[in-house]
């Protein structure tokens, strides 16, 4: 038989005619065991074990097909349940012959197939135990890859969280960095015109002072020129430029005084005139 036919047959067999999935997967079960005696009726002994994991195969092409045949509780990528149904598919055929050929006549080839069945059954067992062993672990390895993902993605928020904290901070750095570099403008500006004021200041000062030295100069003069014309009255008693001398002294020693030099312009006046203005 085919191994193409064996697959189709048993494709019509995963499901009973209500729609629920058919039980095949423990050969132990009497209805099990007829099931797949007669999906296997034309596949020699010899090529049970190879035709039932091929067949299985077939239809775990696709997650749909895979997902039918463990509802049916077949396998897949488990050759040890193939070779356990065609076990027990080669023991229940040799009891038929049995039955067939006089029953009990064959005794030796009764208790050979008993022993056959008794192994059979500690392998199925040992199968199934074996099997609920991985499933248990698979669960707890399952079990330990959801937590680590669970944590995995607390921390991958955790970081997503640092590294927005972290942008945020860069964007107040390069403010607060901005704001730094504005104010270091502004101060150095200050500095500038403070030093630029300083100098008007200092070129001002001494302007004033080269100022107040021309007009104590001229002071000075006018009151030598006062002093001549004064020593010109003994000469001349009716003139008048003593009078207009003195005026311009006076000019001279107002300005002195506005320019805060009054005492120091007092101080010339009486070394030179000694009668005042």
């Amino acid at each position: 038989m085919p191994v193409e036919s064996l697959a189709a047959a048993l494709d019509g067999m995963l499901e009973t005619e209500e729609g629920a999935a058919r039980p095949l997967g423990d050969p132990r079960e009497p209805d099990v065991i007829r099931t797949w005696v007669h999906l296997t009726a034309a596949v020699a002994d010899d090529a049970l074990d190879t035709a039932i994991e091929q067949a299985i195969a077939a239809l775990a092409v696709d997650r749909p097909g895979r997902a039918r045949l463990s509802a049916a509780g077949l396998i897949v990528g488990l050759p040890v349940q193939a070779a356990l149904i065609g076990g027990y598919v080669r023991t229940f055929r040799r009891i038929k012959a049995i039955a067939a050929a006089g029953g009990l006549d064959d005794a030796a080839m009764m208790a050979e197939t008993r022993r056959d069945l008794r192994a059979l059954n500690q392998r199925m067992a040992e199968a199934l135990g074996a099997l609920r062993d991985q499933r248990a672990a698979m669960g707890r390895m399952n079990r330990i890859l959801v937590d680590r993902e669970r944590r995995q993605a607390g921390m991958n928020a955790d970081l997503a969280r640092a590294r927005e904290d972290l942008e945020a901070a860069r964007v107040v750095l390069a403010r607060v960095e901005a704001e730094r570099d504005e104010a270091r403008r502004i101060a150095d500006a200050a500095r500038a015109e403070r030093d630029t004021l300083r100098g008007d200041v200092k070129r001002a000062r001494a302007g004033v002072e080269d100022l107040k030295a021309k007009y104590l100069e001229k002071f000075a003069l006018s009151l030598h020129d006062l002093n001549q014309a004064r020593a010109m009255l003994y000469n001349d008693p009716t003139s008048t430029l003593p009078a207009m001398k003195a005026s311009v002294a006076q000019g001279y020693f107002m300005i002195l005084e506005d320019m805060g030099a009054g005492e120091v312009a007092r101080k010339l006046m009486a070394g030179i005139a000694k009668d005042g203005l």
